[in-house]
């Protein structure tokens, strides 16, 4: 006979594989005494039989029964070959088609026969219901630690673990907690996602567990509740987690708010434009959009960096003395202090009633765990109290982040406004023109000198 020996093991966090080397040592002294021929050893180490995962050498020892290269099979149990009775109708179905010959370490299996086949349905059976009832009692145990505002798993990004008066509580990681705020904060002020995963990367800033970042990444990393002490199960946010905050409420309000704004504008993944005025100043002949036109040699004359008109070609500027004109109306704009009200979204003066509210049902939350914490109310009493406060909690803290505003003008605003200009990002300074002004190239003679009264700027604000 030539045999093969499946050995899995669920779990095997310090991959030391001594439960699998356990199974084919005993797998290979049954075949000894059957005096069948060892040929293949498939090993699925650290691998769960019941999830949807892929089991790589499960899948290539079924491949080598189905092509007659073993017609026998050693398993230390029928648990061990699969928990799932589908899977094990499969196997019985390739066992009577290929006369698989099986054996295990408590008993032989023989899948030839009626008996040996319900044999192998009851143990199968009973794996699942034993799985069942285990993946039923770590739910249970983690809905009671989550609860509590216990964390599951190791600690996040921004994180460290630390054991406080016996009990593990994260805090915020000295470098790591930096780098999400500054991610945090310069998403709220206006920058994109792949603009400052990018910058993270020139500047040599690790992500978790690698040297890149990525937009969906960032994006998990500043929405995650805990980075202001809550907890979340489930998709759904249960109560304060033993996590000290990394961010403040407000930041993590207005992250929240751009990144659910409906009418916030997704931009595709091309490339990021280097130049202040690409794709937003118009054509004043024609009306399209001014492209620039890097500095080049033409018939032995040098020309400089222009726009110009990438619909009729018809207009054309030199790009520096434009630049000029356009960031010296907008300084001289952010100074004025009118600017403030005209951007201000709360028209109604809701936003003082709605923080009084937020604090409210916070107090609440927090009255409610200390009840809990003490015994005086059950897990099944806080999960109702939450049920009911989280949702109404959410849409406050939505309505306070559209309030409040991610406008990249509001933070440029003020007697600084030139410094805080010229630290600003190019892609902060494109949306802040975008927001304030029409800015429209006029059409000019052949010859002469540059004239400032040709560009043309229109406020929005």
């Amino acid at each position: 006979m030539r045999a093969g020996i499946y050995a899995r093991i669920s779990q095997d966090p310090y991959e030391t594989t001594l439960g699998v080397q356990r199974q084919i040592e005993d797998c290979t002294r049954e075949a000894k005494r059957r005096g069948w021929e060892i040929i293949e050893t498939y090993v699925d180490n650290d691998v769960s039989a019941t999830r949807s995962k892929v089991r790589p050498e499960y899948v290539r020892m079924m491949a080598d029964v189905a092509h007659g290269h073993i017609n026998a099979l050693i398993v230390w149990d029928i648990d061990r070959l699969t928990r799932t009775p589908r899977e094990l109708e499969d196997i019985i179905d390739l066992a009577d088609k290929m006369n698989l010959s099986m054996a295990n370490i408590g008993g032989e299996i023989d899948l030839s026969t009626p008996q040996g086949k319900m044999t192998a349905r009851i143990k199968g059976s009973v794996a699942r219901h034993e799985s069942d009832q285990s993946s039923r009692r770590l739910k249970r145990a983690y809905q009671q630690r989550a609860m509590a505002g216990k964390m599951h798993g190791y600690a996040g990004f921004g994180f460290q673990r630390v054991d406080r008066d016996g009990e593990l509580w994260d805090i915020p990681h000295p470098e790591q907690a930096e780098i999400v705020n500054e991610g945090a904060r310069r998403y709220a002020a206006g920058e994109s996602l792949r603009g400052i995963c990018q910058d993270f990367m020139r500047r040599g800033i690790s992500g978790p567990k690698t040297d890149n970042w990525t937009t969906t990444t960032l994006r998990q990393i500043m929405q995650r509740p805990v980075n202001i002490g809550l907890r979340q199960y489930r998709g759904e946010i249960i109560g304060k987690a033993n996590a000290d905050p990394i961010m403040t409420e407000d930041l993590y309000n207005q992250v929240m708010a751009r990144l659910n704004d409906p009418e916030r504008i997704k931009h595709a993944l091309g490339r990021t434009p280097l130049y202040l005025l690409t794709s937003i100043a118009k054509c004043g002949f024609c009306g399209g959009t001014m492209r620039m036109t890097r500095a080049r040699v033409v018939s032995g004359k040098n020309a400089p960096d222009q726009y110009n008109c990438k619909d009729c070609f018809k207009v054309r500027r030199k790009r520096e003395p434009v630049d000029q004109i356009v960031t010296g109306a907008v300084i001289a704009r952010l100074g004025d202090p009118k600017i403030m009200v005209a951007l201000s979204k709360d028209t109604k003066g809701e936003l003082p009633r709605l923080r009084d509210k937020l604090d409210g049902l916070k107090a609440r939350l927090d009255v409610a765990a200390d009840q809990f914490a003490e015994g005086t109310i059950t897990g099944d009493q806080l999960k109702r109290i939450n049920s009911k406060i989280m949702p109404d909690l959410e849409e406050t803290k939505r309505r306070v982040g559209h309030l409040e505003g991610t406008n990249p003008v509001l933070a440029l605003i003020g007697r600084d406004a030139a410094q805080s200009w010229e630290n600003a990002p190019l892609e902060i300074q494109r949306q802040v023109i975008d927001a304030l002004m029409t800015v429209t190239i006029m059409p000019a003679g052949s010859g002469g000198h540059f004239d400032p009264e040709l560009i043309k700027i229109e406020w929005k604000v």
